[in-house]
């Protein structure tokens, strides 16, 4: 008895703890998304295969004694999007474990008791289906509607009464929106070696401003990002009787001396590194201080850069910052190989100004520019020697994209303006002006996204200060600086140029998007010509948002035939 008692222990063993390498879901699910496509389905399993980019790592193995887990998480999942009836079954074969789902009957909302005045941040309806997830993001969108317009001590009592043997749920919102309230007085306790002056010049809110957690949130963010302080702790006084909110800033410094490494590789510069050093609180003051090297398979770049962000603060001019840069760089851009020297020193400053409602901040930079190029080219076009440029210029950025490698939503636009003249001993005298205006609006699950830039070089000079076009961050039908004129086979860019790209991205997923894209170029070798026909392409491409940023796959077809591939690393907006 005890032999097949054994061989039983042996035999259950062996089955429990089976390994498969595949997984599959069957049943009511859906083949390309939704809330039961299989990137969803995995996520509710705790199933996580490795990115693309980690061509290291092995997809994920299972054992027959997680089954059951993976039972329970599905069942779990299908309640909350209303499937209180579901039925979920597993058999498996030699290698893989099949989950089969069958949703059966969706539970109904019977009747809803809430405020008029917050119905329309309702995500349910009645006598349609109940999801959990509905019912939480209301509570949030309302939370956070009561947080931005003056009442941050509201109180919500919210509950979903499910009854499974009628099978109907009963919704019932209950808010007391609380005292109003308004910012009062800011006190900062910094342990920094820095001014609390230039603290206060990153909060949004003002003294007396109706509460509003967004900005509290802006201002935790303009402190973080300048990259000193460890540990931010914003707190608020709602104990008073007057509807003033003291606020209270506590800041703890961190390391501000950094090491920092990049590897990647695209279509431009091909495989590339760099290392960089950076200390973001040099002498005190948010003075920063940069040294760092970047090589790539077209050539090298060493700089250092020394920042101020308040070299002059006064009643007359208000607050200027300064930045000096050096840089020595050797680049093949295939028609010419360049050698330049370059030193550059701007003095900043910036304004805030209210816009449809929202404060937004307008960057200007004034400064000069000294470049000593040495060009190497076989052909005669592209004027072999060594040149002394040196020129004043002025740059203005309004930057309004809520996401800077991301951008889902935001308006972005700049102008920069560089004269060189003799008068300065440069070799060459010009007028160089580029305009660039960016759109981005989310119709979820849709991004849309349009940009044009316009740009004009007064005189003729010579090809290595043209205009380029042609590549991943312009028209995406040609190779990297490739449209436009040839000379020997090779482009030779333009005086006068425009480029525009309109693009749509659907997210299949929350970290995957297929894109499609139409994109514009005029590009003249004739100063002011803009009435020359348009360079035209098409593509599609896919985005993958990665801890390092979106990784970005696209392919352009030029209407005159031919395509082009361009792999990167951030969006094209």
């Amino acid at each position: 008895m005890k032999k097949y008692i054994y061989i039983l222990l042996l035999i259950t063993t062996v089955m429990y703890g089976k390994t498969f390498d595949n997984i599959k879901f069957t049943g009511d699910i859906d083949l390309i998304a939704g809330e039961f496509d299989r990137d969803t389905l995995l996520k509710i399993c705790h199933i996580e295969y490795p990115a693309i980019y980690k061509i290291w790592k092995s997809d994920p193995t299972f054992e027959s004694k997680q089954i059951k887990g993976f039972e329970d998480s599905l069942i779990d999942y299908s309640k909350s999007m209303g499937y209180y009836k579901v039925e979920v079954s597993s058999n498996t074969d030699d290698d893989t474990i099949y989950l089969n789902i069958k949703k059966n009957e969706a539970i109904k909302i019977a009747s809803i008791v809430m405020d008029d005045e917050f119905k329309r941040f309702a995500l349910f309806k009645q006598g349609k289906r109940f999801r959990t997830t509905d019912f939480t993001k209301t509570k949030k969108k309302i939370s956070r509607h009561l947080e931005e317009t003056g009442y941050p001590t509201y109180k919500l009592n919210a509950k979903a009464f499910v009854d499974v043997d009628l099978y109907k749920v009963d919704i019932k919102m209950e808010i007391n929106k609380g005292e109003k309230k308004y910012f009062s007085t800011t006190e900062i306790n910094n342990s920094a070696k820095v001014d609390n002056k230039l603290i206060f010049e990153e909060i949004t809110y003002e003294e007396g401003e109706l509460y509003n957690v967004l900005k509290l949130e802006e201002s935790y963010d303009n402190i973080y990002r300048l990259g000193v302080f460890d540990k931010i702790k914003m707190e608020a006084d709602f104990n008073t009787s007057d509807g003033k909110t003291p606020m209270t800033i506590t800041l703890e410094e961190g390391k501000t001396k950094e090491f920092a490494s990049h590897i990647g590789y695209d279509t431009e510069e091909g495989a590339r590194g760099g290392l960089e050093y950076i200390d973001h609180n040099f002498f005190g003051n948010m003075r920063e201080l940069r040294a760092g090297l970047k090589i790539s398979e077209r050539g090298y770049d060493a700089h250092t850069s020394f920042y101020d962000p308040r070299i002059i603060d006064n009643d007359l001019t208000g607050k200027i910052s300064f930045r000096n840069e050096l840089g020595y760089s050797r680049w093949d851009y295939d028609s010419y190989i360049e050698k330049l020297f370059t030193e550059r020193v701007t003095f900043g400053k910036f304004y805030n100004q209210e816009i449809l409602g929202e404060r937004r901040r307008f960057d200007h930079f004034l400064g000069f520019q000294m470049e000593h190029s040495e060009i190497e080219s076989g052909i005669p076009a592209f004027l072999s020697g060594n040149y002394l440029i040196n020129s004043l210029f002025y740059r203005f950025v309004l930057d309004a994209r809520d996401d800077i490698m991301d951008a889902k939503n935001g308006y972005y636009t700049s102008l920069y303006v560089e004269k060189s003249m003799k008068q300065l001993g440069s070799d060459i005298d010009y007028l160089k002006v580029l305009g660039e205006a960016r759109y981005i609006k989310e119709f979820d699950p849709m991004v849309w996204a349009f940009k044009v830039k316009v740009g004009t070089i007064s005189e003729e000079t010579p090809p290595f200060k043209h205009f380029f076009l042609g590549g991943a961050m312009s028209n995406r039908g040609y190779e990297y600086r490739d449209l436009g004129a040839h000379s020997g086979g090779y482009p030779l860019g333009g005086l006068s140029m425009i480029d525009a790209s309109l693009e749509g991205r659907y997210y299949m997923t929350e970290n995957f998007a297929v894109v499609g894209f139409v994109d514009s170029s005029k590009l003249s070798l004739d100063i002011n010509e803009f009435s020359e026909e348009w360079y035209n392409s098409y593509g599609t491409g896919l985005r993958y948002l990665s801890v390092i940023g979106p990784l970005r796959l696209d392919v352009g077809f030029p209407t005159d035939g031919g395509f082009a591939l361009h792999l990167g690393i951030g969006q094209v907006f």
